[in-house]
């Protein structure tokens, strides 16, 4: 059965999959590890046990960039992040895209400048499977990566 995987990068982010036939299979939150900073970092070996279960025929990422009003701290921990997921995929040989935050979001039936709670509800709408998976708040992006996984199918929600 073919798996599909979707992106929402950063350490917030998550990982999420479902099948050919659109049925939830899975989500995580991103994996992270402490530093000794007391900031977290993205735990790249992780990222990659969770890719090596589920074994994806494809992945689509999420294309992100440095935000408005993001410190140098800030925007290089998020590069980071970015650059790690992208580096897992590499070294798995998974074959995978990137696109922009706009447009998926708009294939998706998402306004744009919606809150992130619109990403849940359009996701417990579109995969029944998940709602159980998005019961908090920060939930966002579980929501946003199964939607992308959706979108790596080819089709929209």
């Amino acid at each position: 059965m073919s798996v599909l995987c979707g992106i929402d990068p950063g350490l917030g982010g998550a990982i999420g999959f479902i099948d050919g036939n659109r049925q939830f299979i899975g989500v995580y939150d991103m994996p992270t590890l402490p530093t000794s900073t007391g900031r977290r970092q993205i735990d790249a070996a992780a990222l990659a046990d969770i890719l090596r279960r589920h074994s994806p025929m494809f992945v689509l990422v999420e294309r992100v960039g440095a935000r408005p009003g993001e410190g140098a701290v800030g925007a290089f921990s998020f590069g980071h992040t970015f650059g790690c997921i992208l580096g897992v995929l590499a070294a798995l040989g998974l074959s995978h895209d990137l696109v922009q935050p706009a447009v998926w979001k708009r294939r998706a039936g998402i306004p744009a400048g919606a809150d992130k709670d619109v990403s849940i509800a359009t996701c417990k709408r579109v995969l029944p499977g998940s709602a159980p998976h998005l019961t908090r708040i920060r939930d966002d992006g579980r929501a946003e990566a199964l939607l992308l996984a959706i979108q790596g199918r080819g089709d929209n929600p």
